[in-house]
């Protein structure tokens, strides 16, 4: 198969991300099939700020994961700035997410063997940067959070909310199109969360749009757009500490 030819970024080519008519199954333990999300279409625009919240168990990650094309739709079309996710191999995924794709997870994901720097310069070694240029913009991304004066320390000699840095830092250095950041501060205490919040904004700020999955209302407050997410129902949630509309944006097929 080909390269997808995706459409240069701008307004005028509609939204960033969206998800058509998407329905997410996995097998049940009884040969059943649990439907986790029902017929749900939304869009994600550029530099757009979305909190995904919901109960605990309600699908928020697994629409986390499809919206970030860590995993694809049972029924339904994905697309990424106009180009079909649906037609791409493994491989052009992979790519895509290394160029233009940034995550945050609960879970720092460090390596504990190297340092900061070179656990940010991994998040770019499958673009086509030469290796002076990753290490450039992983310097510059530790700067951006903070941590210009821990370079070189390794992941044991930084605080939780320093290694939270580093993840952060990882995926600013691609200057991504999106970050999907899921759970971020579910290990750091209220402080320091707050902290890792105010940071993923302002990274917002230079033009990438971010998608989180919180269960604290008070951050997903700080965010324009909220969705809800229960019963696989996505519904729209137009103004903070509202509750779920009746009519939302999917409907069980």
């Amino acid at each position: 198969m080909n390269d997808i030819e995706f459409a240069p970024a701008g307004p005028e080519h509609g939204a960033l991300l969206t998800l058509e008519h998407v329905t997410k199954a996995f097998p049940g333990k009884d040969g059943s099939v649990l439907e986790i999300l029902h017929d749900t279409s939304l869009a994600i625009d550029r530099s757009e700020l979305v909190a995904i919240v919901g109960p605990s168990g309600s699908g928020k990650s697994t629409l986390l994961s499809l919206l970030g094309t860590l995993d694809m739709p049972t029924s339904g079309i994905l697309r990424y700035d106009g180009g079909d996710v649906n037609a791409m191999g493994e491989r052009q995924r992979s790519v895509l997410r290394a160029a233009r794709i940034g995550f945050v997870f609960q879970q720092f994901h460090l390596t504990a063997t190297v340092s900061a720097l070179e656990n940010v310069m991994t998040g770019l070694q499958y673009t086509t940067l030469p290796r002076g240029e990753r290490r450039q913009r992983a310097a510059e991304a530790l700067e951006q959070v903070g941590l210009g004066n821990r370079l070189h320390h390794r992941p044991a000699q930084l605080s939780g909310g320093e290694q939270q840095r580093v993840a952060i830092a990882r995926a600013l250095a691609k200057r991504p199109d999106i970050i999907f950041a899921d759970e971020p501060t579910g290990a750091l205490d209220c402080e320091t969360g707050h902290t890792i919040v105010d940071l993923l904004l302002t990274a917002a700020d230079s033009g990438a749009s971010l998608v989180m999955v919180t269960h604290d209302q008070t951050i997903a407050a700080r965010f324009p757009r909220r969705l809800h997410i229960q019963d696989g129902l996505v519904t729209e949630l137009d103004k903070p500490n509202q509750a779920p509309s009746d009519e939302g944006l999917s409907a069980k097929g």
